[in-house]
């Protein structure tokens, strides 16, 4: 075995680079006699993000050519496809930005720069971090074009914006709060129009808006129908409310022709179903985290808690007074733990260290500290308020229990909810990696493609800490996933209504 092979199988730990440096300790700027790529390429290329960080730590030159030439930056970009950005990431951490390597290039990839084959892939991350780096929008490629260019020629207005992170960071920030204000108006209008019903139902009672209705509605007071119609014009006029629900064509029109349901059901029909309509589109958030061992590696603690407090401060904007999140670990209990403001998580959250000893025992305690007092205990007393959204944020495989324990609680949690005449998807479970972890990552794609649990879980595609890595991504990625899966079961429940 040699240390080419150990790279490309994935199996370079660093008690066998120990041992290759030991005995050669030029072994990092040698390239393979097949390939020619150095140890590093090869790990690039494979998409290894671990074994990268290493061979950087270790010493192998983020810029160190392999026999043709190519740095491993343009290989990420080039030749990767499995973890890319966080690869991009790691390599540029070790690169000066504005460095001439990060537009290094060569003619076997007719002088494509990284830049460009970030933007010819769409990859967004990559696209940011390359131009945060100063990767350049000026240099050709053989056929004449800059990255700029290129990007025009996709016309992809995304990869356009992420040419400029910059203002793309002060974009996406104004969009979410416009968005959020915009959907409190309409709870807010809903209110106005049933009386108060939805405050003394629910408890919601935001103040309308009078600017915002009047540049939806006018002056005058509009009918339901009329309210439908004036909302999809506002919208379809707004590139900004447009835009944010891009891949969810018509979503704030479908939530404002169901307020003008509410009216219709309000003034013709039964008000307990009125009560268990808005229940079921506002989940209890509840957000269960690792506090393993492995948490320190990567900055992954911390990354986590400045992921809580996001979390927390979108989804408590729309949610009644005293009402707030949920938040739970597997190893430390924090006590009273069911009901926290932004404010209290905060509070809780600065100044919590990490800590050394802990196991991923993640199903053995999603059983007892949460679906146990949030959701046995309620619906044996058939008390359970509304459905339960839990973001399970995980590092790593489960360990020592086995890793179906997972599974099987939230089998089990289905089973009990049917048992007691309540739909499964009363609970809900969005899961999340943070870390680069290859164990983790397996366990995920094993969740993700299980089908016994599909209709209840949501795995999400990219690392949480990648998504979260600053303000642009987490405004962008973070709010507009929580505000879209606090009201997809709205539009969900609506759909099956009608079928």
């Amino acid at each position: 075995m040699s240390i080419f092979q150990d790279a490309r199988n994935g199996s370079l730990n660093k008690s066998n680079l120990d041992r290759y440096l030991s005995s050669n300790p030029n072994i990092l700027t040698q390239q393979e006699p097949t390939s020619g790529l150095t140890p590093l390429a090869i790990a690039v290329v494979g998409g290894l993000p671990e074994e990268v960080e290493l061979l950087l730590k270790r010493g192998a030159k983020p810029d160190g050519l392999s026999r043709n030439g190519e740095t491993p930056l343009l290989l990420a970009a080039w030749k990767t496809t499995n973890e890319r950005p966080r690869i991009i990431q790691l390599l540029l951490s070790k690169i000066r930005a504005g460095d001439p390597s990060i537009d290094a290039t060569i003619s076997a990839a007719e002088n494509n720069t990284p830049l460009m084959y970030a933007i010819k892939n769409k990859d967004l991350e990559s696209i940011r971090l390359l131009r945060t780096a100063r990767a350049s929008l000026t240099i050709k490629n053989d056929e004449g074009f800059n990255a700029k260019e290129v990007a025009e020629y996709l016309d992809d207005k995304a990869v356009l914006r992420a040419l400029n992170p910059d203002n793309e960071k002060a974009g996406l920030a104004k969009l979410a709060a416009v968005v959020l204000s915009f959907l409190l108006y309409i709870v807010a209008w809903v209110n106005a129009a049933l009386g108060g019903v939805i405050r003394r139902v629910f408890g919601l009672n935001p103040a309308l808006d009078q600017n915002t209705d009047q540049s939806v509605n006018g002056p005058a007071r509009p009918s339901k129908e009329e309210f439908v119609k004036n909302v999809d014009k506002f919208v379809k006029d707004n590139p900004v409310l447009e835009r944010f629900f891009k891949d969810k064509k018509d979503f704030i029109q479908d939530l404002a022709q169901k307020a003008a349901d509410f009216k219709e059901d309000t003034e013709g029909g039964d008000e307990d179903d009125l009560q268990k309509m808005i229940k079921v589109t506002l989940h209890q958030q509840v957000i269960y985290c690792d506090d393993s061992t492995s948490m320190k590696r990567e900055d992954r603690w911390e990354n986590q808690k400045k992921l809580i407090k996001r979390i927390t401060k979108i989804t408590t904007q729309i949610l009644p007074d005293k009402e707030g999140v949920a938040l739970y670990f597997i190893n430390r209990d924090i006590g009273n733990a069911s009901n926290l403001t932004s404010d209290k998580i905060a509070e809780i959250m600065d100044p919590m260290p990490w800590q050394p000893g802990g196991n991923t025992e993640i199903g053995t305690y999603l059983r007892s500290r949460i679906l146990e007092p949030l959701v046995y205990s309620k619906i044996r007393s058939k008390a359970l308020e509304r459905p339960l959204l839990i973001s399970v944020i995980t590092d790593g495989m489960p360990e020592p229990e086995d890793k179906s324990e997972l599974v099987k609680a939230i089998i089990e949690c289905g089973n009990a909810l049917q048992a007691a005449d309540y739909p499964r998807e009363s609970v809900k479970f969005m899961i999340g990696q943070i870390g680069s972890a290859t164990a983790s990552t397996k366990f995920l794609d094993s969740l993700r493609n299980n089908t016994e649990i599909a209709s209840v879980v949501f795995v999400t595609s990219d690392r949480l800490d990648t998504k979260f890595a600053n303000l642009h991504r987490n405004s962008r990625e973070l709010d507009r996933w929580l505000i879209e899966t606090l009201f997809s079961p709205l539009k969900e429940a609506d759909t099956k209504k009608t079928q």
